[in-house]
């Protein structure tokens, strides 16, 4: 038994995917096989549904993940959480939205697709993460169970909507739209998911990631790692700072740590 074994959730946009070149970079690549090699267990932890991943988990290794912000995790491709979004608090907020002109993503496990077109920040909102434009499926919520929904709104006065929906958290994503998951935590719950599942000690769980939605899971692990490219509050909720993911910060920080 590795003693030092650690288990490491690695977000994706912005921490493994490098979206100045819509790539992984080679060194990412290389980290991720070297820590493998060396025992560690590997895991994404996205806000992404497994329908957005387009294949990376497998390009890369990964059998294992927290997804759609902690609403679903897996471990070696068999589900250990499965937590969708009331189907009453989806219905009451999509059906505000649409009477405001307001566009909403839903996001499944097999899909990813928007209620209505009322504006661009659809596609503006894809553009930044390099997704594909979602159909329009108005129906959608209906008959599927969803995850995460993106509630496509620009104004900084979001966190109305928090007031207005008892239950739901809403997220800045990008300049286009909010994330809207469960209220009662983020990533960290799909981690605490896969920690309970396997016995492991919160001291052996590293995360790392750049996004607003990190926050809660870089506070959460035994040690919690910023990408150099992160805003500055995950930056300060963070016990260590990578360098930018455009140089390589991620190779940079696990050569430091000894874990390669």
């Amino acid at each position: 038994m590795n003693l030092d074994k650690k288990y490491i959730f690695f977000d994706l946009d912005g921490t493994l995917i490098d979206h100045s070149e819509n790539k992984v970079r080679d060194k990412t690549v290389e980290l991720l096989k070297l820590l493998k090699q060396n025992g560690h267990e590997i895991f994404i932890a996205t806000g992404r549904p497994p329908s957005l991943f387009y294949g990376i988990d497998k390009e890369l290794g990964f059998d294992s993940f927290v997804a759609a912000n902690g609403s679903i995790a897996v471990y070696k491709n068999q589900v250990i959480l499965d937590e969708p979004i009331n189907h009453e608090i989806v219905s009451k907020l999509v059906d505000y939205a649409y009477e405001n002109k307001i566009d909403v993503g839903f996001e499944s496990f097999s899909d990813y697709v928007v209620n209505s077109r009322f504006s661009n920040f659809v596609d503006k909102f894809s553009d930044i993460f390099h997704l594909h434009y979602p159909e329009i499926k108005k129906d959608y919520h209906k008959t599927n169970s969803i995850y995460q929904m993106v509630l496509f709104h620009v104004e900084s006065d979001y966190k109305k909507f928090e007031a207005m929906f008892p239950g739901l958290r809403f997220n800045y994503s990008n300049e286009y739209g909010l994330d809207i998951n469960k209220d009662g935590g983020l990533k960290e719950r799909g981690i605490e998911a896969i920690k309970n599942y396997l016995n492991i000690d919160k001291k052996d769980i590293i995360a790392v990631g750049d996004g607003f939605n990190d926050i809660s899971m870089i506070e959460y692990a035994g040690l919690g790692i910023a990408m150099g490219n992160a805003k500055d509050p995950v930056k300060q909720s963070a016990d260590l700072v990578a360098e930018h993911i455009s140089e390589d910060g991620l190779y940079k920080i696990f050569k430091k740590l000894n874990l390669i």
